[in-house]
């Protein structure tokens, strides 16, 4: 392809139609649409900006049709010159006598494409000549050419173009900004594997939805080395800044080509970063018109006003253009003026507080000096913001004597410390606050307490660390309940509940002592009691003005709450509904891993292991706090539901090397979740084992939930048989998953099938279509057994309509059947695969070239091979291909897995 200063190029055949990436996922639509349009030889016109994917896509749209492709890419030196892009298209053709006059060129094109259709894409169709234009536009009209267009601009292109437009069958098509599933995708061609959700998110981010950033982005994180090969997927560093060789040659070249007034505008927006509309008026003036125009910054709307239509907006960024990417095209000097016209456009006081910390930020980047009042205002405002790695750029060079407030000055080492613990730096951070151990504050002690504790896995550390200040101190106290607590030592909640409403004490304490009272409240059997707790929270108003800071120890509480009430139901998706989670900026592999816990908590194992298994690729390149082995217990637990052997033993060997502190006050819920791992891994001895152990430590605690999850998990497991333990255990909790287990042994005895289907329903309309699918399961195995063949056979079908979403999990009481190989013949294992993937007996006797007698005989001496009775237990080992070209390993299967998208 050419630039704008080129001539026109011409691609034949088998440029363009060499490989081709899959179509995006948002564009599946309109691709179909012009599909059906060149069909009818309509014109097709693509628009969008530079590096928005519009050649690729024209490219798709005719790299299906059988004639004769031609690909002509215009260029803006040459618009002005007739007939220049007929004469470059008449010389490529096999033409007779075209001759060079324009009308001999034009009668043997019109020859030529009477007993021959031809095929073209018009790149950069708006600088096509005039005289060009009219021509390609007669033979478009009359079938004669079927003419994709590609462009930046409909009214751009010249009339004759244009003039298509009015044909019914035209298509035209408008390139956005490339949606999360688009990044994903095009990730996965240019890395040639998955990717993790949350670097999809980052590159989707810093390449501003612009296709071709995203791929010069890619390859400078992946040549800078911090885009690596994690596992399974490929993770982003989080800590890694857009600076790259391409990236910075394609944003420098792209502007270039802009008027110099417009080039510094874009410069000064990255430096400003998003300006609400006043303040852009103010510092562009009259150039912010042009600025819009060039439509390489847009306006967007901040808030909308329903009743009076008043709307509030900002000028952003656009096309493709980050703040970040076109900073690292700037030397100082120029970043030194951008910032100097700023200053003098708009006091700091109009400003918020992003936009202070931004421009603060640059001039510590500098050397300028920065007051330290304002130095202060504007790291205290980030730490509130969870913007860690701003709040170290902004301390890293902090002049101790420029501080005569020495408290100021304890509290900006303070949160220095803390945001380094928050990336990953404990040793760095703890030094940080060394110095300041003997006399600095209780929150001095208490943020070097959790580092310790959290970032070390030095509990005792911790401990020295808080009881060696004086214990007047009410935060003191408070840090001290909140480590015992994370150290599974027994705490009084109603000690933390005092805490959480004391007023001498940081909001940010305050509601780390409400969150673990939350959760020690779901882990003693009254979640009803927390979740309206937290409702109260969140409806209050000290929710709505509280800091991104404040909000996330609320939400550490919720994947315990979830749990515990056995689904989220209409109270806690109100809840959620309010969170806004990207402004809380979650540590990614966090919120993957509660992610994963809710999947694995509904028996969908294989989205559950994706999750895992992102938030490990993301932890091997920062683990602050610690939660390796921790996620490892819930990843090794899903590999188990799908007979991922030796993921699962993988995963095992992690968490059993994971520090005592992995997970903190969560850590019982993982030690829950290994139950079944340990019964595959190393019998059914050893699981008891387990479950005595951490009953023992429930009944220390008083945990009555988690005494019922257990026994609940010893009875799905078939470790236990008793129901009547179960049910006392059950009707001592709160919640709609502790009503239903209670109910279990009734049913059980009865077998009553409506009460049957109603606890089914309670699990399945609770979100927890695993329980229901097994409860369904172990009333059809005692229907059996006890000679009611008609009610197990309509109980079966439940269990297998309930657990049809549950894609390779198996369970000991879903009583699937997996199709080892080693246990069957060849033939018997052919048959299983195909009634597996739901082909009757005729059919696969058709296939087998057996008789259906002969497919029954193999089916039922596999079912007693397998431990089923039905071919509806058995689970498919292929969605397609032949079945002797199956290959499958009783001791290893990879699982495809994809992960959740986050938002």
């Amino acid at each position: 392809m050419t630039g704008h200063g080129a001539k026109y190029t011409l691609v034949p055949m088998a440029g363009l139609r060499s490989a081709l990436p899959t179509v995006l996922p948002s564009l599946q639509s309109s691709f179909r649409e012009a599909r059906s349009a060149t069909a009818q030889g309509a014109a097709i016109f693509v628009v969008g900006q530079q590096g928005t994917g519009r050649t690729t896509l024209a490219r798709q749209i005719l790299s299906g049709t059988e004639e004769k492709l031609y690909w002509l890419t215009a260029a803006k030196a040459l618009e002005l010159v007739p007939f220049a892009l007929l004469t470059t298209l008449c010389a490529q053709l096999p033409l007779k006598n075209a001759g060079s006059t324009p009308g001999e060129m034009i009668s043997s094109l019109v020859q030529y494409t009477t007993n021959e259709k031809l095929c073209i894409l018009l790149d950069q169709a708006e600088f096509a000549d005039e005289q060009s234009a009219a021509v390609l536009a007669h033979l478009s009209v009359t079938r004669s050419v079927q003419l994709v267009m590609a462009t930046t601009a409909v009214h751009e292109l010249p009339q004759p173009l244009r003039g298509l437009r009015s044909d019914s069958h035209s298509k035209r098509i408008e390139l956005s900004a490339l949606t999360f599933e688009d990044t994903e995708a095009i990730l996965k061609h240019v890395l040639g594997g998955q990717v993790n959700s949350a670097t999809v998110e980052m590159l989707l981010e810093f390449s501003g939805g612009n296709a071709l950033h995203l791929r010069e982005l890619t390859l400078d994180a992946r040549t800078a080395r911090a885009l690596t090969l994690k596992g399974c997927y490929w993770t982003l560093d989080r800590q890694w800044n857009p600076q790259g060789s391409r990236i910075t040659d394609l944003i420098s070249s792209r502007l270039k080509d802009q008027p110099e007034e417009i080039r510094e505008a874009v410069e000064l927006l990255s430096v400003t970063g998003r300006l609400p509309y006043p303040l852009a008026q103010r510092l562009f003036g009259d150039l912010l018109s042009n600025l819009l125009d060039s439509r390489l910054a847009k306006l967007i709307v901040l808030s909308l006003d329903e009743a009076t239509g008043e709307r509030d907006l900002a000028v952003e960024l656009s096309a493709g253009l980050s703040a970040q990417s076109v900073l690292s095209t700037l030397s100082p000097t120029k970043l030194r003026g951008y910032l100097q016209r700023a200053d003098s456009a708009f006091p700091r006081e109009v400003l918020t507080s992003q936009a202070r910390a931004r421009f603060t930020t640059h001039r510590v980047q500098l050397g300028i000096e920065v007051p330290a009042s304002e130095l202060f205002e504007d790291v205290v405002g980030s730490a509130d913001a969870r913007r860690f790695a701003q709040v170290v750029a902004l301390t890293d060079s902090v002049r101790h004597e420029s501080f005569t407030d020495k408290r100021m000055l304890e509290k900006l080492l303070v949160l220095r410390a803390d945001a380094l613990y928050e990336l990953a730096k404990s040793e760095a951070a703890l030094a940080v606050l060394k110095p300041l151990l003997r006399t600095g504050s209780a929150e001095v002690r208490g943020v070097a307490a959790r580092i310790a504790f959290s970032g070390l896995a030095r509990p005792d550390l911790a401990l020295e660390i808080i009881e060696s200040g004086p214990q007047d101190p009410v935060e003191s106290r408070a840090f001290g309940l909140i480590l015992r607590a994370r150290a599974q030592q027994i705490v009084d909640s109603s000690k933390l509940r005092e805490y959480a409403r004391d007023e001498r004490i940081s909001p940010e304490l305050r509601t780390a002592c409400l969150a673990h009272a939350i959760i020690e409240d779901c882990y003693a059997g009254r979640p009803v009691d927390a979740l309206e707790e937290v409702l109260d929270v969140v409806a209050d108003g000290f929710w709505k003005s509280a800091t991104p800071a404040v909000q996330s120890e609320i939400v550490f509480a919720l994947p315990a709450l979830m749990s515990a009430l056995g689904g989220g139901g209409e109270a806690l998706a109100s809840i959620l509904g309010d969170i806004d989670f990207t402004t809380l900026a979650l540590n990614p592999s966090n919120y993957l891993t509660g992610i994963g816990i809710e999947f694995l908590e509904q028996g969908l194992a294989v989205e559950a292991l994706g999750s895992f298994e992102q938030a490990l690729a993301l932890i091997s390149v920062s683990d602050p706090y610690l939660v390796a082995g921790f996620t490892s217990s819930f990843a090794a637990a899903a590999a188990v539901m799908i007979g991922d052997i030796p993921r699962a033993r993988l995963h095992y060997d992690m968490a059993r090397s994971a520090p005592d502190v992995a997970g903190q006050i969560m850590r019982p819920l993982a030690q829950r979740y290994l139950l079944p791992v340990i019964l595959e891994l190393e019998g059914r001895q050893a699981a008891l084992e387990h479950l005595q152990r951490c009953l023992a430590h429930a009944d220390k605690f008083g945990r009555k939930l988690l005494r019922m999850r257990l026994l609940h998990d010893a009875w799905r497991l078939e470790l236990s048989e008793d129901e009547a333990q179960l049910q006392a255990a059950a009707e001592q909790v709160q919640g709609p998953l502790a009503r239903a287990i209670a109910g279990y042994a009734g049913v059980l005895d009865s077998l009553n099938e409506e009460g049957i289907e109603r606890l089914c329903e309670v699990h399945a309309s609770a979100g927890r279509p695993l329980y229901a699918a097994e409860f369904a399961h172990r009333t059809s195995s005692r229907a059996r057994n006890l000679g009611r063949r008609a009610l197990a056979t309509r109980l079966l079908g439940l269990c297998v309509e309930l657990a049809a979403p549950l894609a390779a999990v198996n369970t000991p009481s879903l009583g699937r059947g997996r199709i080892v190989r080693s246990l069957l013949t060849e033939r018997e294992y052919a048959v299983c695969v195909m009634a597996a993937r739901g082909s009757s007996n005729q059919e696969i006797a058709e296939e087998l070239f057996l008789s259906p007698r002969t497919v029954e005989g193999h089916l039922q001496r596999s079912y007693a091979k397998l431990g089923i009775t039905d071919r509806r237990q058995l689970l498919p080992v292929s969605d397609s291909g032949a079945v002797f070209d199956e290959i499958l390993d009783e001791d290893f299967k990879t699982i495809p897995v994809s992960g959740p998208k986050t938002t």
